[in-house]
């Protein structure tokens, strides 16, 4: 018994050490100290620095930052929460480094899948490979789209826990998909797990029919049962985040929508509740475009790509008589994609052996399992085609729940990322597990050869005539026009040289691809004529997998994506200007930088009028649209927006440099006002902005007017109410005013949460300028407290404390139990 459990636990140890070998090798750069770039990172460290400093230097969870866009909550920036299930993940991670981690728990997620089916271990071993190194994992890395890899790796596990409990392994099948699914919601990329729940209904009703035909539907009800109610337990730890993330997004760009009717012109292309239709669907997978995970260069793969000295490109750049140093600085970064999408860091491809198994599956697996694994697979394509299979996207996003909360629907390829490889290395398990006729297997073998190689090959064929390789605008070479002095012969013989690099690479990738489809076909073939045993076919598969797409992944993310640490810091480096900023000891003022609007680096530094949220407030939103896009100076005023960053105007069109101003009339933290303006809507509301003094008047929608039950604001020359303490999620000021006043707030209106309180009583807080909060002030000297007191966050946080504790215990119990019951079983 004690052999056969070393047994057990050493193949797993090597299954790990393997794992952690080729995630260390493909990310080898970290050994020599090297830190991984990633834009979205970057922005995610300038945006949250206000958020993390004042957590460090104050111990109080910051739930309120004022560092972009005016202000907003950090949920989706950094919340503190009590969700003790995430030192699981950390466990889980081995506190590996960035970007080491993120492969080596993909690769582990999915070991665990095929563990769970009975896979032989090599089978195992491959498919985590395949499904680790999926090139849209080095993709969304590069891109610093943690959380979403994070799901992502967790994907396979919660499909590993639903097969357990239908398969009658109720507590630990249950164990598994609670904690998993735990932590996908946990990692806090809802649409990841939108996807995965979708794939859920998929699974639900083909076992539903399974049951139904072999009249086992109790069974069937029973493991349902156990799934909902450790699917709902698996919720409870993340209470406080979907909480308040439900919260906010009522009031953001992507979950709310503009009360102005001026936005009526796109209402048929808008879900009331959600986003914009055309921006939802922007990132459109196109329906040929999906072939890039059999081709990898069909499309051209990256956005910007490098070219060699060899290519056509290079070439006409010589007979241009551009010189070799330009052309260093121009072929680095080459627009060889030519797909639908508006860009992209590189193709989706899952393997061509991978898919060759897979076809091959539904020739030889004969268990029911694979027709829900083709719907899902038809799901995840029809929900990445997006706009490009309109009919039912559009359907989906009108009607469907939470739909509409989504952008950029080819991601849902995820689901196709997950499902392709567990299917082909079912296909694969069924090969090398039992027994076969030579001819019969191989009749077979050579079907799925004669698809994939021969879709292949007619995707040669089309390369010479067929495909146009050019892009709807090629933007990116058109910039060049000025290297032929605007003469267009030459600027379309540079755009004919592109398309025939594009083709080229095309047919390199597809020579490549059809030379790993005959790689496998003829490994089985060997396999099935016995010249080769089953262990050394895996074995060599195994690596021929690892090579191709281990290869393509590097395109993606490689060496070119790391920096020192030094370099890495420099990008938070204050320039001359944050510097001479933040002399001022103002506590709290904000920067209009009119160079860097949409950029995060500014948070980073200063309280910013503008910023980077793809999750911004909807009335911000607006006031962005309508007025500081016009610089309109009495809404920079009231955004207390002190200094302002401009750019010099250059000589010759040439950039100028940076300076800045200091703004005089900027109204500061809060102000008494003589007159309210009221409007009778919205439009009326923003439309009054355009000339309002937004420091001596206040317009205010009229649905307020019964809060302020006809009140008139009254200030004298020597009224003043000022901030006097600075915190983000409390602001304390002074007023003094011989008569009732009217206070204005230069502080973004956010109802869900803050409250005021003047020497302690609570006051209600209204809307006004659209978008500012304003309150009435008692006459006489009082302290005017303003607080952020969300009750879904400090309600949801006890919520997540205690059941993550509860849930860590479960877990502990059911592993103790299955230890206990698989010792009895060995004995």
């Amino acid at each position: 018994m004690k052999q056969n459990w070393q047994k057990a636990v050493l193949k797993h140890v090597y299954a790990v050490l393997i794992f952690l070998g080729l995630s260390f090798l493909f990310c080898s750069p970290v050994l020599e100290g090297l830190e991984i770039r990633q834009t979205d990172t970057v922005s995610w460290q300038a945006m949250s620095q206000e958020a993390r400093a004042y957590h460090d230097s104050t111990g109080i969870a910051p739930i309120w930052t004022n560092a972009m866009f005016g202000g907003m909550p950090t949920y989706q920036i950094y919340m503190s929460q009590d969700n003790y299930t995430y030192h699981l993940h950390q466990i889980l991670t081995l506190g590996l480094p960035k970007p080491v981690n993120f492969f080596f728990l993909a690769m582990i997620g999915f070991y665990i899948l095929l563990s769970v089916m009975g896979f032989r271990q090599w089978v195992n071993i491959l498919g985590a490979i395949a499904f680790g190194f999926a090139s849209y994992n080095p993709m969304i890395i590069s891109a610093g789209h943690d959380t979403k890899m994070f799901t992502i790796a967790y994907m396979a596990p919660l499909l590993a826990g639903i097969l357990l409990t239908y398969r009658g392994k109720y507590l630990i099948g249950g164990i598994i998909t609670c904690i998993t699914l735990c932590l996908m919601v946990t990692n806090g990329h809802y649409q990841i797990v939108f996807y995965m729940l979708l794939l859920c209904l998929c699974i639900g009703v083909g076992y539903l029919v399974q049951a139904i035909k072999t009249k086992q539907l109790p069974q069937y009800i029973k493991a349902t049962l156990v799934l909902l109610g450790f699917g709902l337990l698996s919720v409870l730890p993340s209470t406080v985040s979907l909480w308040t993330t439900s919260e906010f997004s009522k009031y953001t760009m992507r979950g709310g929508h503009s009360e102005l009717t001026a936005e009526a012109g796109q209402e048929g292309d808008k879900t009331k509740g959600g986003l914009d239709k055309s921006y939802a669907f922007n990132w459109s997978e196109g329906r040929m475009e999906t072939l890039t995970t059999l081709v990898p260069n069909l499309y051209g793969g990256s956005s910007y790509a490098p070219l060699s000295g060899s290519s056509a490109t290079a070439k006409q750049f010589t007979s241009m008589g551009v010189p070799p140093a330009q052309q260093d600085q121009f072929l680095p970064q080459m627009p060889l994609y030519w797909g639908p999408q508006p860009m992209t860091d590189g193709p989706v491809y899952w393997g061509a052996a991978i898919i060759f198994f897979f076809v091959l599956a539904f020739f030889i697996v004969k268990d029911f399992n694979k027709w829900w694994i083709l719907a899902g697979c038809l799901l995840g394509l029809f929900l990445a085609w997006g706009s490009n299979f309109a009919f039912f996207n559009y359907f989906l996003f009108d009607h469907l729940p939470l739909f509409s909360k989504f952008r950029a629907p080819a991601q849902a390829l995820v689901l196709c990322q997950l499902l392709v490889p567990f299917l082909a290395c079912w296909a694969l398990n069924d090969i090398v597990s039992k027994e076969w006729d030579k001819t019969a297997l191989l009749k077979e073998v050579k079907k799925a050869l004669y698809i994939t190689g021969g879709l292949v090959l007619l995707l040669l064929i089309a390369s010479f005539g067929m495909l146009s390789f050019m892009a709807d605008e090629d933007a990116g070479v058109r910039f060049y026009q000025n290297l032929t002095g605007g003469n267009q012969q030459m600027v379309d013989q540079l755009m004919s040289a592109l398309r025939d690099d594009r083709a080229s690479l095309m047919r390199i990738d597809a020579i490549r691809s059809l030379a790993f489809i005959l790689i496998a076909a003829g490994l089985v073939w060997a396999y099935a004529q016995k010249k080769l045993q089953a262990g050394y076919m895996l074995a060599i598969l195994t690596l021929s997998v690892a090579i191709d797409q281990m290869l393509v992944a590097h395109r993606i993310l490689n060496s070119k994506n790391y920096v020192t640490p030094q370099d890495y810091s420099a990008a938070f480096a204050p320039s001359p200007i944050d510097q001479a900023i933040k002399q001022d000891k103002d506590p709290y003022y904000r920067v209009f930088n009119t160079v860097s609007f949409m950029d995060a680096i500014s948070s980073y530094h200063h309280r910013s009028v503008g910023g980077y949220s793809p999750v911004k407030l909807a009335l911000y939103d607006d006031l962005i649209k309508y007025q500081i896009s016009k610089n309109n100076p009495n809404v920079l005023n009231m955004l207390n927006a002190k200094y302002v960053i401009v750019q010099q105007q250059g000589q010759q069109g040439q950039q100028g440099q940076l300076q800045y101003f200091q703004n005089p009339d900027a109204l500061g933290n809060a102000w008494f006002v003589d007159s309210l303006v009221w409007a009778k809507n919205a439009d009326v509301e923003m439309k009054t902005l355009d000339s309002l003094p937004t420091g001596r008047a206040a317009v205010i929608d009229e649905r307020f007017k019964t809060a302020l039950n006809g009140f008139t604001p009254g200030k004298d020359s020597a009224s003043k109410i000022q901030l006097t303490r600075y915190g983000l999620n409390e602001l304390q000021y002074r007023s003094n005013n011989s008569k009732p006043g009217f206070a204005v707030f230069s502080e973004i209106y956010y109802p869900a949460g803050w409250n005021l309180y003047v020497d302690g009583k609570k006051e209600d807080i209204v809307r006004v300028d659209y978008l500012l909060r304003g309150a009435k002030i008692p006459a006489g000297d009082h302290q005017v407290v303003m607080k952020f007191e969300p009750r879904s966050y400090y309600l949801g946080n006890t919520i997540t404390r205690w059941s993550s504790i509860v849930m860590l215990i479960l877990l502990a119990l059911a592993v103790a139990f299955e230890v206990r019951r698989g010792m009895k079983t060995q004995q």
